[in-house]
């Protein structure tokens, strides 16, 4: 008779006998095919993962192999952690109590994450459902699994109560919505810590609502292109940004361009931040500037700051008096944003599609400090991805004789320096 450990040996020989790349020899449907086939036996391994771990805690196995916990001894055993063998078991005895659901797992019918939500779903039903009801609740759950996304599954779940309370199905859904945000609102937090290296690192944990509205503005803002190349095959940048570097840059911008007159503040008068600027740095020299907060900026991320940003210049002369308080025409008003929008449709930067509500009006003539007039003429839309690589100062800007703003790239990028624009352009031309 075949032994347990015999039977998986055999599945590690049949594993031997595929080998990696013989994948790429398959066509388009056998290729997908082996994802699904690979995936279904994924879960049917799992659950077998967890019935051995289940079947080692409950007999004591861990302390007989010398180990603290059956969370240790998974780790030890397998280049783990204890925390994940704590997690496995913890879902193995959680998943035990749906037999039916382990059952599906077993033959690869659902996926663990389906079974999750269904064994947890099964635990939180109301006390008086009878075992016949239960049943048929996970029934339903496993014959809807395959045909629904995870999200889909979780929302059919709590409707589960038509199963036994059809005429009160609404009220159970509702009920278990609140106590789920009452939780999820409890769990909330935010945190951030300093890098020491000129970044943050943070982290939070919001209610699933507030996420979605977080990842629709983070989708938004992300999703216009920062080329590499342009149409025409040019280089723009150095290197094409990666998917979280995208949505890094998009998270930086929402902070920036959120209204701080709408965030609450004392007396009235909402929070604003400072920027302390020589007026030497303003014009165009190295020096540093600081924030209100202490924190230092480069001279070109100080004069950015200053162009459109809810951040307020205080400008100072040698000795530290204040010059200017944000005059109120450095910043380009809502009209003038208004009529830049409709005749830039958006950043003008060669590649970038960013709509003008997510752009900078930047003084593209004439600076303000010497000078510059803040009018329409004078103005030019620039998302803060490309506005702060014009105040890095390797590329720069200029007015063509048709009144389109172009850019000059660096030499490094160009030798020869040729101006580029916005595609847009070309289509407005044509048109």
């Amino acid at each position: 008779m075949t032994t347990v450990n015999q039977s998986l040996t055999a599945m590690h020989d049949v594993l031997d006998a595929v080998q990696l790349d013989s994948y790429a020899n398959l066509s388009s449907s056998e290729r997908a095919a082996a994802c699904e086939s690979l995936m279904r036996l994924e879960a049917r391994v799992k659950a077998h993962q967890m019935a051995a771990a289940r079947s080692a805690h409950e007999t004591g196995t861990a302390r007989e192999m010398g180990a603290s916990s059956t969370g240790q001894m998974l780790a030890s055993s397998f280049g783990g952690d204890r925390r994940a063998g704590d997690r496995l078991l913890h879902q193995a005895e959680r998943v035990s109590k749906a037999p039916a659901t382990e059952s599906a797992l077993a033959k690869g019918e659902i996926s663990i994450a389906q079974a999750d939500v269904i064994a947890s779903t099964l635990t939180g039903l109301p006390p008086d459902v009878t075992p016949q009801q239960k049943q048929a609740c996970e029934d339903t759950l496993i014959g809807d699994a395959p045909m629904l996304s995870l999200k889909d599954l979780r929302r059919r779940a709590d409707r589960i109560a038509d199963v036994f309370a059809p005429d009160q199905v609404d009220a159970i859904e509702s009920e278990t919505l609140a106590e789920r945000e009452k939780q999820a609102w409890a769990k909330t937090e935010f945190w951030m810590v300093d890098r020491r290296d000129g970044t943050y690192q943070g982290g939070f944990t919001v209610p699933e609502f507030v996420a979605d509205q977080l990842r629709t503005m983070i989708d938004t803002i992300a999703a216009p292109r920062n080329q590499h190349q342009d149409d025409d095959g040019d280089v723009l940048l150095d290197e094409r940004p990666t998917t979280n570097q995208c949505y890094g840059h998009a998270f930086a911008t929402l902070i920036e361009k959120y209204p701080a007159g709408v965030l609450p503040g004392a007396a009235g008068v909402g929070p604003r931040m400072t920027v302390n600027i020589d007026f030497d740095v303003l014009v165009g020299t190295v020096r540093a500037a600081t924030l209100d907060t202490g924190t230092r900026l480069s001279p070109g991320e100080a004069r950015r700051l200053a162009c459109d940003l809810e951040i307020l210049p205080v400008v100072l002369d040698g000795e530290s008096n204040v010059l200017d308080v944000g005059r109120a025409k450095r910043h380009y008003d809502r009209h003038q944003r208004v009529a830049l929008g409709h005749r830039d449709g958006g950043c003008t930067f060669p590649g970038c599609e960013r709509p003008p509500d997510w752009c900078d009006a930047h003084h593209g003539r004439e600076p303000w400090c010497r000078g510059g007039p803040t009018d329409i003429a004078d103005g030019v839309l620039i998302c803060p991805f490309h506005h702060r690589l014009i105040h890095q100062g390797e590329w720069s800007l200029r007015f063509a004789d048709d009144g389109v703003p172009e850019y000059i790239p660096p030499r490094r990028i160009d030798p020869a320096g040729t101006p580029r624009r916005n595609q847009r352009y070309r289509v407005k031309q044509t048109a």
